[in-house]
Formats: C-alpha cells, structure tokens, sequence
C-alpha cells in the first residue's frame, strides 16, 4: 500500500472532506466529466491523497454513490419502520423523495447511472439495487401489507401505486423545461415546488387509503409538520 502523502495525514476529516467535494463535483459536471483536480482543490487536499484513498476517479466515484445512497437507505427505511400509523409511514416516504428529488444532488446521480447503463457503460446500478432499492422496496410492500390487514389502506394494487408516485415525482422535474415553455412560469420556483408537492401528497393519499377524508387529513398533517423541507433540506 502506497505510504500517506506528508503534508496530508490520513485522518477521517480529509476523507470526508473528499467525499463532500466529489459529491458536489460528480453531480454537476457527471462522471464523465468530473475532474479529480478540481475535486481535490475544492477539498483542500493534495490530488495524491484522491488516489491513496480511492485508487481512481471510477473508484472515487463508487465511494461517492455508496456514501450518499446509503445515508438515502438509512433514512428511507427508518420512515418506513418508524413510528406512526402504515399510511402516515408511507406518505412521509413520498413525501420525503419529493424533496429529495427536488434538492437536486441524488437525482442527479441516479440519472447518470441510468444513462450509464442505458448505453451499456459499466454502472453502478446492480450494487444500488442489492444495497438500496431491493430493501427499500420490501420496506415499502411490508408497510402497505400492514396497512391493508388494519384496514387503513385500501385495495389498490401496490406496485402500481409506488411506481405512479415516484414516477409523478420524476417526471415533474425532468419534465421542468417543458413545463416552462408551455407556462411560462418555473417549475423549480419555491412556490411552485410548494403546491406540486401538496398536490403529489394528496394523490398519494387517495391512491392509498381505504377511507379518502382520513387519508386527506393525514396528508395535511404531514405538510403541517415539514412545510418546506424540499427548499431547505432533508426531513429529521
């Protein structure tokens, strides 16, 4: 194993600080275009400590996606097996990815991996999968099974209603161009973002529970609760 750089100690400080400056680089220039120069300069460390703790960009990059979908796992399973009733459990997921989608960084990774895979490039999309979406997606089945066997929830199929809240929320935001021309309004403005997010819970509402008006009640609770969070950060 190559010797520590000198004048950069291996410490936990100046790897995180790595991590935080790639994240940053990786989301808003892709893989490709990312530069470890840039990466090391924004972090305040020689570029030589990059390759002691990572190897290569490619690994550097691997890291990063580890990093930050494993802190997405976290959070996302610790919603799902909270506390709180399964269909308050479940809107405060959609909710949740709502303003994760809408902060930028994670989508904008994910996207990358998608195009990556796509057009047949090595990704990282069979380890996201065993790591994240796999244990995501159970937690998510095993909350609406709970929430159908109490009555909360109704009979709705639950693949096709994950699969139509988190594409609603996708596409809103890929979609924001567009949506621009035609209204001439920004998609991305906060207030904007406010009543998409408003009307993605309440729908996510209808579609789950079993009697509408207690549904649309806890959906109003939630909003009351994290008014903002897709402006200002991630829910506690």
């Amino acid at each position: 194993m190559a010797a520590t750089p000198p004048s950069h100690p291996r410490t936990e400080a100046s790897r995180d600080a790595i991590l935080r400056a790639a994240a940053r680089e990786f989301s808003e220039q892709g893989p490709a275009g990312a530069r470890m120069d840039a990466i090391a300069r924004a972090a305040g460390v020689n570029k030589a400590l990059l390759h002691y703790y990572f190897s290569s960009k490619e690994g550097l990059y691997g890291a990063v996606l580890e990093e930050i979908f494993g802190h997405v796992r976290e959070r996302s399973l610790a919603l799902l097996r909270g506390q709180g009733n399964p269909g308050e459990r479940l809107l405060h997921y959609f909710l949740a990815h709502f303003d994760r989608v809408a902060l930028g960084d994670t989508a904008r990774l994910m996207a990358y991996e998608m195009m990556r895979a796509r057009e047949g490039q090595p990704s990282h999309i069979p380890v996201m999968t065993r790591t994240l979406f796999g244990p995501m997606y159970q937690a998510l089945y095993e909350v609406h099974r709970e929430g159908r066997a109490c009555g909360e929830l109704g009979a709705g199929d639950p693949e096709q209603i994950f699969l139509a809240l988190i594409g609603m929320n996708v596409f809103y935001f890929i979609s924001a161009p567009v949506f621009h021309e035609l209204s001439g309004t920004d998609p991305r403005s906060p207030a904007a973002l406010l009543r998409q997010r408003a009307g993605m819970l309440g729908f996510a509402a209808a579609a789950l529970f079993a009697d509408p008006a207690r549904g649309a009640a806890a959906a109003q609770a939630l909003l009351a609760r994290f008014p903002r969070t897709c402006l200002q950060g991630d829910h506690p």
